[in-house]
Protein backbone atom coordinates (compact mmCIF):
# COMPACT_ATOMS: atom_id res chain seq x y z
CA UNK A 1 0.00 0.00 0.00
CA UNK A 2 3.09 2.20 0.69
CA UNK A 3 4.26 2.11 -2.77
CA UNK A 4 1.06 2.63 -4.31
CA UNK A 5 0.56 6.10 -2.34
CA UNK A 6 3.94 7.13 -3.19
CA UNK A 7 2.97 6.49 -7.14
CA UNK A 8 -0.37 7.86 -6.85
CA UNK A 9 1.30 10.92 -4.83
CA UNK A 10 3.28 11.99 -8.11
CA UNK A 11 0.57 12.27 -10.14
CA UNK A 12 -0.03 15.97 -8.76
CA UNK A 13 -1.54 17.46 -12.40
CA UNK A 14 -2.25 14.54 -14.45
CA UNK A 15 -4.57 16.24 -17.56
CA UNK A 16 -4.81 19.29 -15.65
CA UNK A 17 -2.32 21.76 -17.12
CA UNK A 18 1.08 20.79 -15.10
CA UNK A 19 3.65 18.16 -15.37
CA UNK A 20 2.65 14.79 -15.45
CA UNK A 21 5.23 13.17 -13.21
CA UNK A 22 3.91 8.87 -13.69
CA UNK A 23 2.09 7.13 -15.96
CA UNK A 24 -1.41 7.18 -14.68
CA UNK A 25 -3.12 3.86 -14.39
CA UNK A 26 -5.17 2.11 -17.12
CA UNK A 27 -8.85 2.62 -14.64
CA UNK A 28 -7.04 6.23 -13.77
CA UNK A 29 -7.00 7.09 -17.97
CA UNK A 30 -10.48 5.47 -18.15
CA UNK A 31 -12.14 7.58 -15.47
CA UNK A 32 -10.54 10.68 -17.12
CA UNK A 33 -11.49 9.76 -20.40
CA UNK A 34 -15.51 8.75 -19.88
CA UNK A 35 -16.06 12.38 -17.77
CA UNK A 36 -14.01 13.97 -20.62
CA UNK A 37 -16.41 12.45 -23.57
CA UNK A 38 -19.45 13.31 -21.57
CA UNK A 39 -18.93 16.96 -22.25
CA UNK A 40 -20.85 18.34 -19.14
CA UNK A 41 -20.43 21.79 -20.17
CA UNK A 42 -23.08 21.56 -22.90
CA UNK A 43 -25.69 20.56 -20.14
CA UNK A 44 -28.41 23.34 -20.54
CA UNK A 45 -29.17 25.61 -17.61
CA UNK A 46 -32.84 26.40 -16.78
CA UNK A 47 -31.85 28.83 -14.22
CA UNK A 48 -30.83 29.94 -10.50
CA UNK A 49 -32.99 29.49 -7.94
CA UNK A 50 -34.22 25.84 -5.57
CA UNK A 51 -37.42 23.67 -4.92
CA UNK A 52 -39.62 26.72 -3.72
CA UNK A 53 -38.55 29.31 -6.27
CA UNK A 54 -36.61 28.61 -9.78
CA UNK A 55 -35.98 32.06 -10.59
CA UNK A 56 -35.31 32.42 -13.74
CA UNK A 57 -36.38 29.16 -14.97
CA UNK A 58 -38.65 28.60 -17.85
CA UNK A 59 -38.37 32.32 -18.34
CA UNK A 60 -35.86 32.46 -21.30
CA UNK A 61 -36.02 30.16 -24.42
CA UNK A 62 -34.41 28.59 -25.62
CA UNK A 63 -32.44 27.30 -22.52
CA UNK A 64 -28.30 28.48 -22.67
CA UNK A 65 -25.61 26.07 -21.93
CA UNK A 66 -24.26 26.36 -18.54
CA UNK A 67 -22.05 29.30 -18.40
CA UNK A 68 -19.59 27.79 -16.52
CA UNK A 69 -18.27 23.67 -16.17
CA UNK A 70 -20.32 21.77 -13.86
CA UNK A 71 -18.71 20.66 -10.60
CA UNK A 72 -18.27 16.99 -10.66
CA UNK A 73 -16.88 14.18 -8.52
CA UNK A 74 -16.40 10.83 -9.66
CA UNK A 75 -14.60 7.48 -8.37
CA UNK A 76 -14.23 3.91 -8.86
CA UNK A 77 -12.70 1.24 -6.51
CA UNK A 78 -12.45 -1.41 -9.03
CA UNK A 79 -12.62 -4.67 -6.69
CA UNK A 80 -11.73 -8.88 -7.26
CA UNK A 81 -14.69 -11.61 -6.60
CA UNK A 82 -13.71 -11.63 -3.09
CA UNK A 83 -14.08 -7.95 -2.95
CA UNK A 84 -10.66 -6.77 -2.66
CA UNK A 85 -9.14 -3.94 -4.05
CA UNK A 86 -7.72 -4.13 -7.57
CA UNK A 87 -7.41 -0.62 -8.26
CA UNK A 88 -8.78 2.71 -7.53
CA UNK A 89 -9.49 6.27 -9.24
CA UNK A 90 -11.20 9.68 -8.71
CA UNK A 91 -11.70 12.73 -11.44
CA UNK A 92 -12.62 16.40 -10.61
CA UNK A 93 -14.40 18.04 -12.71
CA UNK A 94 -14.77 22.15 -12.23
CA UNK A 95 -14.12 25.57 -13.92
CA UNK A 96 -10.95 25.15 -12.20
CA UNK A 97 -10.13 22.18 -13.87
CA UNK A 98 -12.02 22.21 -17.03
CA UNK A 99 -10.11 19.48 -18.76
CA UNK A 100 -10.79 17.13 -15.72
CA UNK A 101 -8.60 16.04 -12.79
CA UNK A 102 -7.06 13.15 -11.81
CA UNK A 103 -6.98 13.31 -8.22
CA UNK A 104 -4.13 11.65 -6.63
CA UNK A 105 -5.52 8.99 -3.81
CA UNK A 106 -4.89 6.41 -1.53
CA UNK A 107 -6.66 3.66 0.18
CA UNK A 108 -5.73 5.21 3.44
CA UNK A 109 -5.14 8.71 2.72
CA UNK A 110 -8.03 9.45 0.97
CA UNK A 111 -7.97 12.37 -1.72
CA UNK A 112 -5.54 14.27 0.94
CA UNK A 113 -3.89 15.92 -2.17
CA UNK A 114 -7.86 17.89 -2.27
CA UNK A 115 -8.68 21.14 -0.12
CA UNK A 116 -12.53 20.41 -0.09
CA UNK A 117 -14.64 23.62 0.15
CA UNK A 118 -18.15 23.77 1.22
CA UNK A 119 -20.10 24.41 -1.15
CA UNK A 120 -21.70 27.77 -1.90
CA UNK A 121 -24.30 28.21 -4.47
CA UNK A 122 -24.08 31.96 -4.76
CA UNK A 123 -20.89 31.56 -5.30
CA UNK A 124 -21.69 28.63 -8.16
CA UNK A 125 -24.37 30.86 -9.50
CA UNK A 126 -22.45 34.27 -9.44
CA UNK A 127 -24.38 35.76 -6.69
CA UNK A 128 -28.04 36.11 -5.83
CA UNK A 129 -31.45 36.85 -7.73
CA UNK A 130 -34.97 37.69 -7.50
CA UNK A 131 -37.30 35.99 -8.36
CA UNK A 132 -38.28 37.32 -12.11
CA UNK A 133 -34.05 36.46 -12.67
CA UNK A 134 -32.86 39.97 -11.66
CA UNK A 135 -29.20 39.69 -9.82
CA UNK A 136 -29.58 41.25 -6.46
CA UNK A 137 -26.14 40.80 -5.70
CA UNK A 138 -22.52 39.40 -6.69
CA UNK A 139 -20.20 37.15 -5.23
CA UNK A 140 -17.22 35.34 -7.23
CA UNK A 141 -15.70 32.02 -7.19
CA UNK A 142 -13.25 32.24 -5.46
CA UNK A 143 -13.10 36.17 -4.22
CA UNK A 144 -15.79 38.80 -3.49
CA UNK A 145 -15.20 37.56 -0.62
CA UNK A 146 -12.22 35.73 -0.44
CA UNK A 147 -12.21 31.95 0.44
CA UNK A 148 -10.79 31.51 4.40
CA UNK A 149 -10.11 28.39 6.33
CA UNK A 150 -13.96 28.56 7.48
CA UNK A 151 -15.03 27.26 3.89
CA UNK A 152 -12.88 24.11 4.44
CA UNK A 153 -14.58 20.97 4.78
CA UNK A 154 -11.52 19.10 6.35
CA UNK A 155 -9.25 21.32 8.38
CA UNK A 156 -6.05 21.57 7.83
CA UNK A 157 -5.61 21.81 4.30
CA UNK A 158 -4.24 24.51 3.37
CA UNK A 159 -0.82 23.34 1.27
CA UNK A 160 -2.76 21.17 -0.72
CA UNK A 161 -2.10 21.10 -4.27
CA UNK A 162 -5.61 21.18 -5.46
CA UNK A 163 -9.08 22.42 -4.49
CA UNK A 164 -12.67 21.96 -5.11
CA UNK A 165 -15.99 22.85 -4.06
CA UNK A 166 -17.85 19.50 -3.15
CA UNK A 167 -21.24 19.48 -4.17
CA UNK A 168 -23.87 18.98 -1.74
CA UNK A 169 -24.85 14.87 -1.41
CA UNK A 170 -28.71 15.63 -1.95
CA UNK A 171 -30.41 12.62 -1.06
CA UNK A 172 -26.86 10.20 -0.77
CA UNK A 173 -26.71 11.83 1.97
CA UNK A 174 -29.39 9.37 3.47
CA UNK A 175 -26.72 6.43 3.51
CA UNK A 176 -24.89 8.05 6.21
CA UNK A 177 -28.12 7.72 8.76
CA UNK A 178 -28.40 4.19 7.50
CA UNK A 179 -24.98 3.12 8.12
CA UNK A 180 -24.60 4.40 11.60
CA UNK A 181 -27.87 3.35 12.49
CA UNK A 182 -26.79 -0.71 11.72
CA UNK A 183 -23.50 0.35 13.44
CA UNK A 184 -25.98 0.90 16.71
CA UNK A 185 -27.63 -2.39 15.87
CA UNK A 186 -24.32 -4.10 15.49
CA UNK A 187 -23.03 -2.45 18.69
CA UNK A 188 -26.43 -3.61 20.81
CA UNK A 189 -27.80 0.23 21.38
CA UNK A 190 -30.92 -0.55 19.20
CA UNK A 191 -32.13 -3.37 17.18
CA UNK A 192 -34.00 -3.18 13.95
CA UNK A 193 -37.49 -4.11 15.80
CA UNK A 194 -36.72 -1.53 18.14
CA UNK A 195 -40.08 1.16 18.02
CA UNK A 196 -38.99 4.74 17.60
CA UNK A 197 -41.60 7.32 17.66
CA UNK A 198 -41.42 10.08 15.52
CA UNK A 199 -42.83 13.16 18.04
CA UNK A 200 -42.70 16.73 16.48
CA UNK A 201 -44.89 19.67 17.59
CA UNK A 202 -48.03 20.00 15.78
CA UNK A 203 -48.30 16.38 14.81
CA UNK A 204 -49.28 13.07 15.91
CA UNK A 205 -46.72 11.11 17.11
CA UNK A 206 -45.54 8.14 14.58
CA UNK A 207 -44.19 4.81 16.26
CA UNK A 208 -42.91 2.79 13.85
CA UNK A 209 -40.28 0.22 14.06
CA UNK A 210 -36.75 1.07 12.88
CA UNK A 211 -36.63 -1.05 10.00
CA UNK A 212 -39.87 0.66 9.17
CA UNK A 213 -38.25 3.96 8.90
CA UNK A 214 -35.18 2.95 6.99
CA UNK A 215 -36.34 0.69 4.21
CA UNK A 216 -38.50 3.34 2.71
CA UNK A 217 -35.73 6.41 3.32
CA UNK A 218 -33.71 3.82 1.11
CA UNK A 219 -35.96 2.37 -0.96
CA UNK A 220 -37.87 5.62 -2.30
CA UNK A 221 -35.36 8.24 -0.50
CA UNK A 222 -38.37 9.03 1.70
CA UNK A 223 -37.90 12.49 3.35
CA UNK A 224 -40.37 12.16 6.15
CA UNK A 225 -38.67 8.79 7.18
CA UNK A 226 -34.97 10.34 6.86
CA UNK A 227 -36.65 13.06 9.60
CA UNK A 228 -37.96 10.65 11.77
CA UNK A 229 -33.91 8.30 12.00
CA UNK A 230 -32.20 11.86 12.22
CA UNK A 231 -34.33 12.81 15.49
CA UNK A 232 -33.96 9.80 16.79
CA UNK A 233 -30.05 10.05 16.59
CA UNK A 234 -30.37 13.68 17.83
CA UNK A 235 -32.20 12.13 20.73
CA UNK A 236 -30.20 9.66 21.51
CA UNK A 237 -27.17 12.10 21.12
CA UNK A 238 -25.76 10.11 17.96
CA UNK A 239 -25.15 12.87 15.51
CA UNK A 240 -21.40 13.71 17.05
CA UNK A 241 -20.27 9.83 17.14
CA UNK A 242 -21.42 9.75 13.80
CA UNK A 243 -19.00 12.32 12.67
CA UNK A 244 -16.21 11.71 14.62
CA UNK A 245 -16.21 7.89 13.61
CA UNK A 246 -16.04 8.87 9.84
CA UNK A 247 -13.01 11.28 11.08
CA UNK A 248 -11.37 8.06 12.85
CA UNK A 249 -12.31 5.81 9.77
CA UNK A 250 -10.40 8.35 7.40
CA UNK A 251 -13.69 9.29 5.27
CA UNK A 252 -13.31 13.06 6.94
CA UNK A 253 -15.24 14.68 4.40
CA UNK A 254 -18.74 12.65 5.14
CA UNK A 255 -20.21 14.80 7.32
CA UNK A 256 -23.77 15.83 8.82
CA UNK A 257 -23.71 19.01 10.70
CA UNK A 258 -26.58 21.56 12.12
CA UNK A 259 -29.60 19.58 11.61
CA UNK A 260 -33.10 20.47 13.36
CA UNK A 261 -32.86 18.42 17.17
CA UNK A 262 -36.37 18.86 17.36
CA UNK A 263 -37.58 17.74 14.26
CA UNK A 264 -34.44 16.11 11.81
CA UNK A 265 -34.95 18.46 9.18
CA UNK A 266 -32.92 21.30 8.54
CA UNK A 267 -30.93 19.70 5.70
CA UNK A 268 -28.65 22.43 3.94
CA UNK A 269 -25.99 22.54 1.56
CA UNK A 270 -22.52 23.69 3.13
CA UNK A 271 -23.51 21.78 5.96
CA UNK A 272 -23.91 17.81 4.62
CA UNK A 273 -21.05 16.97 2.66
CA UNK A 274 -19.63 13.71 0.97
CA UNK A 275 -16.90 13.27 -1.56
CA UNK A 276 -17.15 10.74 -4.10
CA UNK A 277 -14.15 8.45 -2.88
CA UNK A 278 -14.51 8.46 0.77
CA UNK A 279 -18.75 7.37 -0.54
CA UNK A 280 -16.92 4.84 -2.88
CA UNK A 281 -14.60 3.14 0.43
CA UNK A 282 -17.44 3.83 2.74
CA UNK A 283 -19.54 1.46 -0.25
CA UNK A 284 -16.71 -1.02 -0.38
CA UNK A 285 -17.18 -1.14 3.88
CA UNK A 286 -20.78 -1.99 3.21
CA UNK A 287 -19.97 -4.63 0.37
CA UNK A 288 -17.14 -6.28 2.76
CA UNK A 289 -14.06 -8.13 1.48
CA UNK A 290 -10.68 -9.68 3.13
CA UNK A 291 -8.35 -8.52 5.57
CA UNK A 292 -7.44 -5.20 5.96
CA UNK A 293 -9.72 -2.70 3.45
CA UNK A 294 -7.70 0.71 4.82
CA UNK A 295 -5.95 2.01 7.72
CA UNK A 296 -7.95 4.93 9.87
CA UNK A 297 -6.51 8.21 10.90
CA UNK A 298 -4.76 6.18 13.50
CA UNK A 299 -3.09 3.55 11.88
CA UNK A 300 -5.10 0.72 12.66
CA UNK A 301 -7.20 -1.38 9.65
CA UNK A 302 -10.06 -1.07 8.87
CA UNK A 303 -11.92 -4.10 7.80
CA UNK A 304 -15.36 -5.39 6.95
CA UNK A 305 -15.87 -6.87 10.34
CA UNK A 306 -17.05 -3.17 11.67
CA UNK A 307 -20.41 -4.10 10.05
CA UNK A 308 -22.47 -7.37 11.48
CA UNK A 309 -23.35 -9.71 7.89
CA UNK A 310 -26.67 -9.63 8.60
CA UNK A 311 -26.70 -5.58 9.59
CA UNK A 312 -24.16 -5.70 5.89
CA UNK A 313 -27.06 -8.22 4.16
CA UNK A 314 -29.70 -5.79 5.35
CA UNK A 315 -27.70 -2.32 3.96
CA UNK A 316 -27.50 -4.23 0.72
CA UNK A 317 -30.85 -5.61 0.14
CA UNK A 318 -32.15 -2.00 1.12
CA UNK A 319 -29.69 -0.75 -1.78
CA UNK A 320 -30.24 -3.22 -4.28
CA UNK A 321 -34.54 -2.73 -4.01
CA UNK A 322 -33.51 1.00 -4.73
CA UNK A 323 -36.33 2.24 -7.16
CA UNK A 324 -35.16 4.84 -8.91
CA UNK A 325 -32.96 3.81 -11.60
CA UNK A 326 -32.34 6.70 -13.22
CA UNK A 327 -28.89 8.28 -12.63
CA UNK A 328 -26.26 6.01 -13.62
CA UNK A 329 -28.36 3.34 -14.72
CA UNK A 330 -31.62 4.45 -16.40
CA UNK A 331 -33.13 0.56 -16.27
CA UNK A 332 -36.39 1.55 -15.57
CA UNK A 333 -37.15 2.98 -18.53
CA UNK A 334 -33.65 2.50 -20.94
CA UNK A 335 -35.64 3.05 -24.03
CA UNK A 336 -37.87 6.22 -23.46
CA UNK A 337 -37.69 8.93 -25.55
CA UNK A 338 -34.30 11.40 -24.83
CA UNK A 339 -33.07 8.68 -22.34
CA UNK A 340 -29.77 7.03 -22.25
CA UNK A 341 -28.34 3.49 -21.20
CA UNK A 342 -26.54 3.91 -18.17
CA UNK A 343 -25.31 1.20 -16.25
CA UNK A 344 -26.95 -2.33 -17.45
CA UNK A 345 -28.28 -2.65 -14.09
CA UNK A 346 -31.62 -5.12 -13.15
CA UNK A 347 -34.60 -3.50 -11.51
CA UNK A 348 -36.14 -5.03 -8.48
CA UNK A 349 -39.52 -7.22 -9.05
CA UNK A 350 -41.30 -5.22 -6.64
CA UNK A 351 -41.03 -1.93 -8.97
CA UNK A 352 -42.77 -3.64 -11.92
CA UNK A 353 -46.28 -3.60 -12.75
CA UNK A 354 -47.63 -7.16 -13.95
CA UNK A 355 -49.81 -5.49 -16.28
CA UNK A 356 -47.67 -3.92 -18.33
CA UNK A 357 -43.58 -4.10 -17.67
CA UNK A 358 -43.73 -0.45 -16.43
CA UNK A 359 -41.50 0.51 -13.66
CA UNK A 360 -43.41 2.66 -10.99
CA UNK A 361 -42.01 4.17 -8.33
CA UNK A 362 -44.01 6.60 -6.16
CA UNK A 363 -46.27 7.39 -8.58
CA UNK A 364 -43.73 7.80 -11.36
CA UNK A 365 -44.62 5.70 -14.21
CA UNK A 366 -41.39 5.20 -16.22
CA UNK A 367 -43.79 4.33 -19.32
CA UNK A 368 -41.49 1.54 -21.13
CA UNK A 369 -42.44 -2.11 -20.58
CA UNK A 370 -38.98 -3.81 -19.24
CA UNK A 371 -39.38 -7.34 -18.77
CA UNK A 372 -37.38 -8.72 -21.42
CA UNK A 373 -34.54 -5.90 -20.96
CA UNK A 374 -34.76 -6.91 -17.12
CA UNK A 375 -33.64 -10.23 -18.06
CA UNK A 376 -30.68 -9.43 -20.03
CA UNK A 377 -29.37 -7.23 -17.60
CA UNK A 378 -25.57 -7.57 -16.40
CA UNK A 379 -25.33 -6.48 -13.12
CA UNK A 380 -27.07 -6.05 -9.80
CA UNK A 381 -26.66 -2.44 -8.61
CA UNK A 382 -27.04 -1.92 -5.36
CA UNK A 383 -27.31 2.18 -4.88
CA UNK A 384 -28.61 5.34 -3.70
CA UNK A 385 -29.68 8.19 -5.58
CA UNK A 386 -30.21 11.87 -4.32
CA UNK A 387 -31.44 14.83 -6.48
CA UNK A 388 -32.99 18.24 -5.72
CA UNK A 389 -33.03 21.42 -8.41
CA UNK A 390 -29.17 21.73 -8.13
CA UNK A 391 -27.54 18.52 -6.71
CA UNK A 392 -27.57 15.36 -8.51
CA UNK A 393 -25.76 12.45 -7.37
CA UNK A 394 -25.61 8.21 -7.00
CA UNK A 395 -23.63 5.61 -6.09
CA UNK A 396 -23.20 2.09 -5.57
CA UNK A 397 -21.86 -1.79 -5.52
CA UNK A 398 -22.02 -3.06 -9.19
CA UNK A 399 -21.65 -6.51 -9.06
CA UNK A 400 -21.92 -8.89 -12.17
CA UNK A 401 -25.06 -11.15 -12.61
CA UNK A 402 -24.23 -14.85 -13.22
CA UNK A 403 -23.42 -15.94 -16.75
CA UNK A 404 -22.23 -12.26 -17.49
CA UNK A 405 -19.15 -10.59 -18.25
CA UNK A 406 -17.24 -10.56 -14.22
CA UNK A 407 -17.12 -6.58 -12.99
CA UNK A 408 -17.28 -5.47 -9.30
CA UNK A 409 -16.51 -2.53 -8.46
CA UNK A 410 -18.04 0.84 -6.35
CA UNK A 411 -19.11 3.69 -7.90
CA UNK A 412 -19.42 7.41 -6.50
CA UNK A 413 -21.13 10.29 -8.59
CA UNK A 414 -21.67 13.28 -6.93
CA UNK A 415 -22.59 16.78 -8.74
CA UNK A 416 -23.98 20.22 -9.39
CA UNK A 417 -26.22 18.53 -11.72
CA UNK A 418 -30.01 18.52 -10.55
CA UNK A 419 -32.73 18.83 -12.46
CA UNK A 420 -32.56 22.24 -13.51
CA UNK A 421 -30.26 21.35 -15.71
CA UNK A 422 -31.00 19.10 -18.87
CA UNK A 423 -29.62 18.44 -22.46
CA UNK A 424 -30.64 20.61 -25.57
CA UNK A 425 -33.77 18.54 -26.62
CA UNK A 426 -35.20 19.96 -23.85
CA UNK A 427 -34.03 23.78 -24.51
CA UNK A 428 -37.49 24.87 -25.56
CA UNK A 429 -39.52 23.21 -23.29
CA UNK A 430 -42.15 24.91 -21.06
CA UNK A 431 -41.64 22.71 -17.98
CA UNK A 432 -39.08 21.26 -16.65
CA UNK A 433 -38.76 17.69 -17.69
CA UNK A 434 -38.94 15.82 -14.09
CA UNK A 435 -41.97 16.79 -14.24
CA UNK A 436 -42.86 14.71 -16.87
CA UNK A 437 -46.30 12.49 -15.69
CA UNK A 438 -45.02 9.50 -17.78
CA UNK A 439 -41.36 9.15 -18.11
CA UNK A 440 -40.09 11.87 -16.69
CA UNK A 441 -36.66 12.75 -17.70
CA UNK A 442 -34.67 13.64 -14.39
CA UNK A 443 -30.61 13.95 -14.64
CA UNK A 444 -28.67 14.95 -17.50
CA UNK A 445 -28.14 12.12 -19.78
CA UNK A 446 -24.73 12.44 -19.50
CA UNK A 447 -24.55 10.91 -16.28
CA UNK A 448 -26.15 7.37 -17.77
CA UNK A 449 -23.75 7.96 -20.53
CA UNK A 450 -20.92 8.70 -18.17
CA UNK A 451 -21.85 5.18 -15.77
CA UNK A 452 -22.18 3.28 -19.63
CA UNK A 453 -18.78 4.52 -20.26
CA UNK A 454 -17.42 3.45 -16.38
CA UNK A 455 -18.79 -0.21 -16.66
CA UNK A 456 -17.62 -0.99 -20.40
CA UNK A 457 -13.99 0.43 -18.92
CA UNK A 458 -14.26 -1.87 -15.92
CA UNK A 459 -15.52 -4.79 -17.95
CA UNK A 460 -12.72 -4.57 -20.00
CA UNK A 461 -9.97 -4.08 -17.39
CA UNK A 462 -11.28 -7.06 -15.41
CA UNK A 463 -10.32 -9.65 -18.65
Amino acid sequence: MKERFIRAVLVVALFAGGPVLAVPTPLETALLTAVREQHFEQVIDFGAGNEDHPVSALQHRPAAPVAHMPNVDVAVIQLDAAGRAVAWADVLLSRDYPQGLVVPVDLSAGAASVRFRRWDIERADGGTFSSTGIRLSTKGWTNDPPLTEADDIVPGRTNAAFQFMAPYPASLFKLMVAFHVMRMVDEGRITLDTTNVYAIAGATPEPRKVRDWLEPMITVSDNHATSALLKMLHDRAEIEPLNREFRELGLGTLQINHTGAADGLGWQPGQIHMTAFDVARLLWLIDGGPGELWQEAGGQPVTAALLSDSSRAFLKQLLGDQGFNEGLSTANYPVAPNVHPGLPSRVAARWIRASNGHVVVEGADYGVDIRELNRQAEVAFAHKTGLTFNYGSDAGIVTSLREKPFRHYVIAFLGNLGYRYADGVFANRADFPVNDPVSPVVYTQRVPALGRAIDAAITQLSH
